[in-house]
């Protein structure tokens, strides 16, 4: 066996593997063998199958697993022993054809074309580029509205008679002909009804309401929602095939109405907030929101740093790709059907994604970066009880929560991208150390219209 390295166009070479015939042999012959162990043919025990009919019934198909194995095999040992750095995986060079008879074995000499990763010049980073690290301003009034949210949530309720801005009313509805007597068979249902969310025309009317008191509207104008919507949401309708054929007119009668009185600021509200060991007072409180505040912002300021330092990299470091090749590595290991066109289409994204992989790669090489297994369950770990978090399941419980990360860490995709978020969050890590970051204070509104640039440019490029 014997492989040659040659050059065939700029960052593309040949590998030529040649296997002796002798070898190949004795490779079907041990698999035959394994086989017939094991084969079940009718009329012979298990076991006891003779290698000839084994070699007869399946011989091709061995000997073509074993030479695409063999080939296999030796092609990235070669890359291994000789520390190749190459893009994608080798692919058989074009017009060959592997001579498949068990009962004509011969020599065999495969080319495999590689693609070479390009060589990466990071002067731009040595450099040291200037970019804004921006720091969104805690406001008084972004404060207050957190304060009203947490009162509002321990809220307390109360049923009063009257009527105001924020209730919820709950309603009986009832369709009517059009001379306003109710209709015979008409639609009839309870529903509630937000104020804040009525019309200024519809809020007018039910604010002057006392409970059981009615009065005729067309439901499908008491807010600004398309019909299917009312129809669903307010009037109860599972089956719209109906919906045709329901009137405009209807009479709404109050039946209750439900007011949420936010909690007090007192040393009873501190308790069931926060704890034994959280703020006692308001100021303390608002000191905390601020904390989180500014740490939430933080995070999503640093956020578009990561996108600034990434777009950066991708504008300024710029090195050739073996294009040809990855377009013909994309289009044989496809797992559907695609045209050229298609490729062509989808070619610059994938590209963009390679290139930057390569960059990664380097600063994973050159600074000796590594992700220990520790690290990745930490990391399922913690988006794990994230993501049961979002579901309302925080008080599952601690036996539950590591069943649940267990699993995700058995699931050898999930644990594969874990490992390279984390090798891109570290890899990102460094740079920051390696660019120079000016504080830049900035609006949350200024913040979130940038955000939006950013996002609308990127799907413009997707």
């Amino acid at each position: 066996m014997a492989t040659i390295l040659a050059p065939v166009s700029n960052l593309v070479s040949k590998i030529t593997v040649t296997l002796k015939k002798a070898d190949i042999e004795s490779k079907v012959k041990a698999e035959l063998k394994k086989i017939a162990k094991t084969v079940q043919v009718k009329g012979f025990r298990p076991g006891m199958v003779p290698v000839d009919m084994v070699k007869k019934m399946y011989g091709n198909g061995i000997l073509a697993e074993e030479l695409n194995k063999t080939l296999n095999d030796e092609v990235y040992k070669y890359l291994e022993e000789n520390k190749v750095e190459f893009l994608a995986s080798p692919l058989p060079a074009e017009d060959q054809k592997l001579n498949v008879d068990i009962n004509s074995i011969t020599d065999v000499s495969m080319d495999y074309e590689v693609g070479l990763a390009p060589e990466i010049d990071f002067s731009y980073i040595d450099k040291s580029p200037s970019f804004p690290k921006y720091k969104i301003t805690v406001e008084d009034k972004m404060i207050d509205e957190e304060v009203d949210r947490i009162r509002k949530r321990f809220s307390t309720f109360a049923y009063p008679d009257d009527v105001q801005e924020l209730d919820n009313l709950t309603f009986t509805i009832e369709e009517l002909n059009s001379d306003g007597i109710l209709k015979e068979g008409g639609l009839s249902t309870v529903s509630s009804l937000a104020v804040d969310l009525l019309t200024d025309k519809s809020k007018a009317i039910v604010l002057k309401l006392k409970k059981q008191e009615s009065f005729e509207a067309n439901v499908f104008e008491l807010m600004d929602r398309d019909r299917e919507s009312v129809a669903k949401n307010i009037l109860n309708m599972n089956d719209l095939s109906g919906l045709e054929s329901i009137g405009d007119k209807f009479k709404l009668t109050l039946n209750n109405i439900t007011r949420a009185i936010p909690a007090e600021v007192n040393e009873a509200f501190f308790q069931k907030v926060y704890g034994e060991t959280g703020p006692k007072t308001e100021e303390e409180m608002r000191a905390n929101i601020k904390a989180d505040l500014e740490a939430y912002f933080d995070g999503q300021t640093d956020s578009y740093l990561v996108n600034d330092i990434y777009k950066g990299m991708m504008d300024h470091i710029d090195f050739p790709l073996p294009d040809e090749f990855l377009k013909r590595w994309m289009d044989v290991t496809k797992e559907k059907p695609i045209s050229k066109e298609e490729i062509e289409k989808d070619y610059p994204q994938f590209a963009k994604s390679l290139r930057w992989s390569l960059m990664v790669r380097k600063v994973v090489k050159e600074q000796n970066i590594e992700v220990t297994a520790e690290e990745i369950k930490n990391k399922i770990r913690e988006n794990a009880i994230r993501q049961l978090y979002g579901y309302g399941l925080a008080n599952i419980g601690a036996e539950w929560i590591e069943q649940f990360v267990s699993k995700q860490a058995g699931d050898e995709k999930l644990v594969r991208q874990t490992r390279e978020q984390l090798l891109d969050d570290k890899v990102m890590d460094h740079l920051k150390t390696k660019v120079k970051l000016k504080e830049s204070p900035v609006a949350l509104e200024d913040f979130k219209k940038m955000v939006e640039t950013v996002n609308a440019t990127v799907e413009d490029e997707a």
